[in-house]
């Protein structure tokens, strides 16, 4: 089985895709199950998304998006409310974009509802989208997630994106604290040139040395395009290519992810 970890829907100008348009992409390149993102960035809140993918719900499994500093934001009771019902996997908190820290007080309520129901958050990391020019790296820095993994032990995260370019940084978080994990989406707009490959297939090795995941014999990567900023089909293909020979092959495209999002059976 091959489970997209990180995909969107969106309806502005960021993102504009629709779940239609996500499965159509999924069979193309050979992808079973994909959890997917909107927010608030996306014109999408949680309300939308589940909606969206109420007819895909054995295929598309929404994941809820907080703003913690936005005046619209779900109230606690409603996103303890979805968390109870399975409506939604995990929370995405977007720093960088949205100007707050992944330790600050304003998110620690959601992070605690998440641990309650065995949930994941998801926090972007690292580079911003281009079409973004008001966001602040200083927030998407991955070492910021190393003081809330260390208050919140119990709290399993996901740092977007290897925290590119600070790979280095997310690799010493995933080592040191056993309740984070990162996905490898989002590192080219489309398809992957050769510079591409050569930069990617660097970081994952870069990753694996660092963070000495052999000796743990633990994989703590998690396979995602970042659809539609990413194509599914050419990321797929690149990606499968490189770890066809990696013992923790099943880990990277399947096993990981149910880990992580605290699924048994999908």
């Amino acid at each position: 089985m091959i489970i997209d970890a990180h995909t969107h829907i969106g309806f502005g100008d960021t993102i504009d895709s629709n779940p239609k348009e996500l499965l159509d992409s999924m069979k193309k390149a050979g992808i079973d199950k994909s959890f997917v993102f909107a927010g608030e960035l996306n014109h999408c809140p949680t309300e939308k998304l589940i909606s969206e993918l109420l007819p895909y719900k054995d295929v598309l499994y929404p994941i809820g998006s907080v703003s913690p500093l936005s005046p619209t934001r779900p109230s606690l009771t409603q996103v303890e409310e979805w968390l109870k019902s399975n409506t939604i996997y995990g929370l995405k908190f977007y720093p960088g974009y949205e100007f707050f820290y992944p330790y600050d007080e304003c998110v620690r309520s959601y992070l605690e509802l998440l641990v309650k129901y065995n949930r994941p958050a998801i926090f972007h990391a690292g580079d911003t989208y281009s079409k973004v020019h008001t966001s602040k790296l200083k927030y998407a820095h991955p070492l910021h997630i190393d003081e809330l993994a260390s208050e919140l032990p119990d709290l399993k995260i996901i740092i977007a994106h290897f925290g590119n370019p600070w790979v280095l940084d997310t690799a010493e978080v995933c080592l040191k604290n056993k309740n984070v994990y990162t996905d490898c989406s989002g590192f080219v707009y489309g398809t992957f040139l050769e510079r591409d490959k050569s930069m990617f297939s660097h970081f994952v090795q870069t990753f694996f040395d660092y963070s000495l995941v052999h000796t743990f014999d633990r994989m703590k990567i998690l396979f995602g395009t970042d659809w539609p900023i990413s194509d599914q089909t050419n990321y797929m293909a690149f990606v499968h290519e490189l770890f066809k020979e990696n013992k923790f092959k099943e880990e990277f495209f399947s096993k990981n992810a149910l880990l992580v999002y605290g699924i048994e059976n999908i």
